[in-house]
């Protein structure tokens, strides 16, 4: 086999010992930014749910930027559903406190059910 077909690794030196460098994707940029709640979730969903798609895509260095790119979807999805059943079912006109922290937290669950059930916890 010719020397150019295979990729060419980096090391690094710890106690004089050599350690590969080596990525999860091929974007060092999604490997350092950190995942939220819904990227956990997704990447734990993959990788116990769907492991041959779990494997192709960190075989591919695609992985994190597709977690990355749910996370982000499924952000934004929360935020416009919320927004949506807020005006769907307005906050209770009263001043307990405890009400309308009832109401708000029943529009938070039931926006980031159908958040999970349509973005986190669908496969890739």
């Amino acid at each position: 086999m010719n020397k150019k077909e295979h990729p060419s690794l980096t090391y690094h030196e710890i106690d004089g010992l050599l350690y590969p460098d080596l990525q999860i994707s091929g974007n060092p940029e999604a490997e350092q930014q950190p995942l939220g709640k819904y990227g956990r979730m997704a990447l734990n969903h993959l990788r116990n749910h769907h492991p041959q798609r779990f494997l192709i895509l960190q075989m591919q260095g695609d992985l994190m930027e597709k977690i990355h790119q749910v996370e982000q979807e499924a952000l934004e999805r929360l935020e416009q559903l919320s927004e949506q059943l807020l005006r769907l079912q307005p906050m209770p006109e009263t001043e307990d406190t405890l009400l309308r922290t009832r109401h708000l937290n029943q529009i938070k669950s039931t926006a980031e059910e159908l958040v999970l059930n349509e973005i986190v916890l669908r496969p890739r």
